[in-house]
């Protein structure tokens, strides 16, 4: 091959895309707001023979998840590494326990409660052990809306928390937060001025027979029914019932976060103003209004511009938070999908996704 010309200095800068950051979004403190941690000495008290529980074993044993051996309990060495090759300043740790308090709480409701307790102190230890990178969001037992609610008066009064995570349905019974007996608990998110993140989970037996369980193949069973569609479209469902509802408006201060890049909701946004129309269904506001108004999105590990970009067309981009989805997606592809998005957005733009937003959300500093 023929030498170039030495009167041609080589390239000294890099291009744009992957291998670049703008200036200006080089002291971007990235705030991962959906990061998951597990305590199985807590969740062996569910019993081992709930169908969830072997679901979730089969989602974890997939191979499309390797990069979670190992880092699934890890609160100390491993996760601070992972977090500084990402570039991540600061993770809200949330237990990844599907099934979780609400399932055992179906047969020992005071059993469920104090599951919860135990899994918000061990929650505190890992927060405590290193103050400056950590955060969290409290497990509550849903089943009983009177203790969800002291509970999560002492994670954010006592422990510190910045809000609480819900993992889907509420145990077994498959009910929504639409439930006049949930009032109490969004009133008391509105109190404490705290978000609650609905995040996805085993959908209930009868939903997972009829829907998504495929004849002897249960490793494609749990994809299709959990990461590859159906807990998406069940986070979904939940938050177009608290919009139509009417909960969001009896509920006006709650502020909900959801992950994935809106569970699929954004490309939907046109279809929900002009197939729920207020005049005909009575709504005080649109769909999108209420959406708009009161939900947030991360991105939780779904690291792709296109429904970056609907995100933020559809919701705003000061509704959009940053999360790596940790340990179920690897925290070494963040870079490169920041670089990217910094790419196609003003680096304002990219610190608020990445900082700014979640810090006015959860009123912490970075």
């Amino acid at each position: 091959m023929a030498q170039p010309d030495s009167q041609y200095g080589p390239p000294s800068t890099a291009g744009p895309g992957a291998t670049y950051f703008r200036p200006e979004a080089l002291s971007i403190r990235t705030i991962g707001v959906e990061e998951h941690i597990m305590f199985p000495q807590l969740m062996s008290r569910i019993p081992k023979d709930s169908y969830s529980s072997e679901i979730m074993r089969s989602m974890i044993a997939h191979t499309s998840t390797s990069c979670v051996a190992g880092r699934t309990t890890n609160g100390g060495e491993q996760r601070i590494k992972d977090m500084d090759e990402g570039g991540i300043a600061v993770q809200i740790l949330s237990s990844a326990g599907m099934p979780n308090c609400t399932h055992l709480g179906d047969t020992d409701p005071e059993g469920g409660v104090e599951l919860a307790k135990e899994i918000n102190n061990e929650l505190k230890r890992v927060v405590d052990s290193n103050p400056a990178r950590f955060k969290a969001f409290a497990d509550l037992p849903m089943h009983d809306p009177e203790a969800s609610v002291a509970e999560l008066h002492r994670c954010v009064k006592e422990l510190g928390f910045v809000g609480a995570m819900l993992s889907g349905t509420i145990g077994g019974s498959a009910k929504f937060l639409d439930g006049a007996e949930f009032d109490p608990v969004l009133s008391a998110f509105e109190e404490l001025d705290v978000p609650l993140y609905l995040h996805p989970a085993i959908p209930p037996k009868a939903v997972w027979d009829k829907y998504y369980a495929i004849e002897g193949k249960p490793d494609l069973s749990a994809a299709f029914g959990l990461a590859g569609w159906g807990w998406h479209n069940e986070v979904a469902i939940h938050v177009i019932r608290l919009a139509i509802s009417g909960t969001l408006d009896k509920h006006r201060k709650l502020k909900i976060i959801v992950g994935h890049q809106g569970e699929m909701m954004p490309m939907m946004m046109q279809r929900f103003d002009t197939r729920f129309p207020e005049k005909v269904f009575g709504f005080e506001r649109s769909v999108g209004e209420m959406l708009r108004s009161q939900v947030w999105i991360a991105i939780s590990g779904l690291f792709s511009l296109p429904p970056t970009q609907a995100a933020i067309a559809t919701w705003g981009i000061d509704r959009v938070l940053f999360a790596a989805d940790y340990p179920f997606q690897d925290t070494q592809r963040v870079p490169e999908y920041l670089k990217a998005l910094g790419d196609v957005i003003a680096p304002a733009d990219l610190r608020k996704i990445c900082q700014t937003n979640a810090e006015a959300l959860l009123k912490f500093k970075a």
